[in-house]
């Protein structure tokens, strides 16, 4: 007997109990006992019908039938298969998203506790600096000037493999300003795969200088330097002026078996280990009665630069922590 219709929203094959490939006899044993069960004679329940399994088993015996069948049943768990998995990606990408967000708003959080730490030492430092200087507003003592910058203390050399990387000035400048800000960038014409990079301030530059070591951003770069070939003088007075006055409160301390003689390395050291606290604290950079003497401007230099490298410090103290 022809089957009547086909419904390709009806699981036959779930209905008997059988599989696509199963036989002809399978799905003739199948139905029979399936018919039993459902049989007036042996289940008087309204809710038990033949209808379903009659319908069916008219289909799958066809050979015909049962070819369109399998046809539309096919199509039909290809596209659960597929619904299954844009939804899988859907919630991968909620899932992602979530944590992006989470990430943003914990970063946002630890900039604004470090802005506010470095607004409270800034404050404390250019105090302490003003009463220092009414201190010694009555001695004779020239003081050599803190060297000034110029626009090439603000400027760095950037290197990159051209069949690597095909960097953009906008591309460099976007990567580099969420560490120091970009004033200019220009290409090399006769060194391809390089550009000189002039920032804002020296501070800016400063910053991609101590951190070009450990920040996965500046590892795209193959060598990052000062565009003359060394640190700017004012970063080098700095750290001679801190070698200094580590040498005079050691020769203070050396009597006094009381008290630690503190050591350190070099203010802006793009190595320094030092913490921030201890670096920009007022014994550490008190001047000696013949040292030089620093304005508000200094001190800000020397807050902002310790800033950068406490932050270079926590980043190197996680990289450790991960390794380990």
């Amino acid at each position: 007997m022809a089957a009547k219709g086909i419904d390709a929203e009806v699981d036959y094959y779930d209905l008997l109990g059988i599989q696509i490939t199963s036989t002809e006899k399978e799905i003739t044993k199948a139905y029979r006992v399936k018919a039993l069960a459902v049989h007036p004679d042996k289940n008087p329940s309204p809710d038990a019908g033949m209808s379903p399994y009659i319908e069916a088993y008219e289909v799958l015996k066809d050979v015909q039938a049962k070819a369109a069948y399998d046809k539309l049943y096919r199509a039909r768990l290809d596209r659960k298969k597929k619904q299954m998995e844009m939804d899988s990606k859907r919630r991968k990408a909620q899932e992602e998203l979530e944590s992006r967000e989470n990430a943003a708003k914990r970063t946002k959080t630890d900039l604004s506790e470090a802005e506010a730490q470095y607004k409270k030492e800034l404050a404390r430092l250019r105090e302490e600096g003003a009463k220092r200087r009414q201190e010694d507003w009555k001695t004779e003592e020239v003081v050599p000037e803190m060297p000034e910058t110029t626009e090439l203390d603000c400027a760095l050399k950037i290197k990159w493999k051209r069949k690597k990387h095909a960097f953009t000035e906008e591309s460099i400048k976007e990567l580099l300003n969420t560490i120091g800000k970009v004033d200019t960038i220009a290409f090399s014409e006769k060194k391809k795969g390089s550009a000189l990079v002039v920032f804002k301030t020296v501070v800016d530059a400063h910053a991609i200088m101590t951190n070009k070591d450990t920040n996965q951003s500046l590892a795209l770069f193959e060598s990052i330097d000062w565009a003359t070939g060394k640190e700017p003088a004012i970063v080098g007075r700095l750290n001679a002026d801190y070698q200094k006055q580590q040498a005079a409160r050691q020769a203070h301390y050396a009597n006094d078996t009381r008290q630690t003689i503190p050591t350190g390395k070099p203010l802006f050291s793009a190595g320094s280990q030092s913490s921030f606290f201890r670096n920009i604290s007022a014994s550490a950079i008190k001047l000696s009665s013949n040292g030089p003497k620093l304005s508000d401007k200094d001190y800000e230099t020397i807050t902002l630069m310790q800033l950068r490298n406490s932050e270079r410090e926590k980043t190197l103290r996680k990289l450790k922590e991960g390794g380990q």
